[in-house]
């Protein structure tokens, strides 16, 4: 036991069983060696790739969820750490395969018993591998209940739009009120592995398993306007949905200028993100200490280094929500986004170290 760590034993416990399966069935010596742990999640890399294929598929031909799913698994920070020995690969197939699982297809039922409890197993094995992991387990939980109430005759009409009402608000929480049973019945497992979490972490008094000092809980804002800037990078630099392409520049400044109101709303946004930034940013003392890690360089280098650069660059986060609210939408209803937003804010607002 290492006082030190802060995280399940997850990754350590699947090497395990890995190592000794294999021994036992290919009487394979050394299946502990640097090469075999880390061939580990190299494994669970490729399985990734085929479950981004699988929830991918369900909205597009085969070849451009192929595609598609080939560029996501070469975003740098997942597919780097496809050949180290951590917990991030795992973390990210454990989760997809949850959601694959729990999830239905645009227009369809909920999967059945055995998915669902499929779901809740995998759901058990991404908490052990990242504890914030129980969050996305409840983003699960709520996308599944939102489609399923979609497309039910009885709410599908008030919970469909590109626009976030009130009353869409009121109806779906008097839906999943009123549905409240039938949901449960169906995805109630989903919640087994959440509430065993919830438990563990008032008997222990945090989330963070042995070292408490360097993880401690703060309201680190600013944390959604670096993922703001990362999840629109994702649309890279060139062609016409691209992240700087003049059709989302125009349609941004064609939103800007469409009156005084949004005019107001969008300028107060950014002078508040501006306050927000120069307020709420934190600097964890890994943050300027591991230079194994990206950030180490953007905020020793940029954001840390040049006074008033953080804040300067507020109207580009700003740009950066909107960007992923207007392409989130286009995919998934206004609901779904906003659940998204909840699981974000629970998952990144309370840590201390940017990563």
């Amino acid at each position: 036991w290492d006082p030190k760590i802060t995280t399940f034993p997850g990754l350590y416990g699947l090497s395990a069983f890995l190592s000794g399966l294999t021994s036992i069935l290919l009487g394979f010596e050394g299946t502990c060696s640097l090469m075999a742990l880390r061939a580990v999640n190299a494994v669970l890399g490729a399985g990734t790739l085929l479950v981004m294929y699988g929830l991918l598929r369900r909205r597009m031909t085969s070849d451009k969820a192929a595609a598609q799913a080939l560029v996501l698994s070469l975003y740098p920070v997942h597919f780097f750490f496809a050949f180290l020995y951590y917990t991030d690969v795992g973390s990210v197939f454990w989760v997809l395969l949850t959601h694959h699982f729990a999830t239905p297809s645009p227009g369809q039922a909920l999967p059945g018993f055995w998915s669902i409890l499929a779901a809740t197993c995998s759901g058990f094995v991404s908490i052990a591998f990242r504890q914030t992991n129980a969050v996305w387990i409840m983003f699960t939980f709520g996308t599944a209940a939102l489609a399923d109430l979609q497309a039910s005759k009885h709410w599908s009409d008030d919970l469909r739009g590109s626009g976030l009402t009130r009353k869409m608000l009121w109806t779906f929480v008097k839906a999943l009120v009123l549905d409240s049973g039938r949901l449960l019945s169906r995805l109630g497992l989903l919640l087994v592995p959440v509430l065993l979490f919830v438990a563990f972490v008032i008997w222990n008094g945090s989330v963070v398993v042995g070292d408490h000092s360097h993880h401690k809980p703060v309201l680190h804002w600013a944390q959604l306007c670096y993922v703001s800037a990362v999840a629109a990078s994702l649309w890279g630099v060139v062609g016409p949905d691209a992240a700087v392409s003049p059709l989302n520049v125009k349609a941004f400044v064609a939103m800007f200028t469409q009156n005084w109101r949004t005019a107001l709303a969008t300028v107060t946004s950014m002078v508040g993100t501006a306050w927000m930034l120069h307020r709420y940013s934190f600097v964890h003392p890994f943050l300027v200490a591991d230079n194994r890690h990206y950030t180490f360089y953007v905020w020793g280098r940029l954001l840390g280094k040049i006074p008033g650069l953080k804040e300067a660059i507020a109207p580009a986060y700003v740009y950066a929500a909107w960007l992923c609210h207007r392409h989130s939408t286009q995919a998934q209803s206004t609901l779904w986004f906003l659940i998204w937003c909840v699981a974000v804010i629970l998952t990144v607002v309370p840590a201390h170290l940017l990563e």
